[in-house]
């Protein structure tokens, strides 16, 4: 049995599908699920900056368990907020393909351009018009009553 070559982001870019299943597998201790390549190194990266960076941070960890403790509870009342700051990732999937935004000071980044807006962005996605921030999963749909 010969020694697992040492995995950073280089060499994770070049992992083929199989590769990144079996890695993914490896750091998760579960398996792959069925996300686009680009996704999974995505979430294997995460994984390899957590390990050398560190985790979430403390704020992060309280609203993730606000949003824990409330879908807990069944309380459908008005979602939490959600501040965008500049360098936040956005990543979405769409029909297996997987879609990066960075938000900036004065609007986004995608597909090396910058945007005004993320409803412009899904609607280049797309090809149909979304509401941006639900296309993203920012905000809930809202249900007809």
């Amino acid at each position: 049995m010969g020694r697992q070559r040492y995995l950073n982001l280089a060499r994770l870019a070049k992992l083929p599908g199989e590769e990144l299943k079996a890695e993914w597998a490896r750091r998760y201790s579960a398996p792959a699920p069925g996300l686009s390549p680009d996704l999974l190194r995505l979430g294997i990266g995460y994984k390899l900056q957590e390990v050398k960076l560190g985790g979430v941070s403390r704020g992060t960890r309280t609203l993730l368990r606000q949003v824990a403790a409330r879908a807990g509870e069944g309380e459908k009342g008005k979602p939490l907020p959600r501040k965008l700051t500049p360098g936040t990732r956005l990543v979405r999937d769409w029909r297996g393909v997987g879609h990066t935004v960075i938000v900036l000071e004065d609007g986004f980044e995608y597909d090396g351009k910058h945007w005004k807006s993320l409803t412009a962005i899904a609607k280049a996605i797309t090809g149909t018009p979304w509401n941006g921030p639900l296309f993203f999963g920012l905000t809930a749909r809202k249900k007809k009553a």
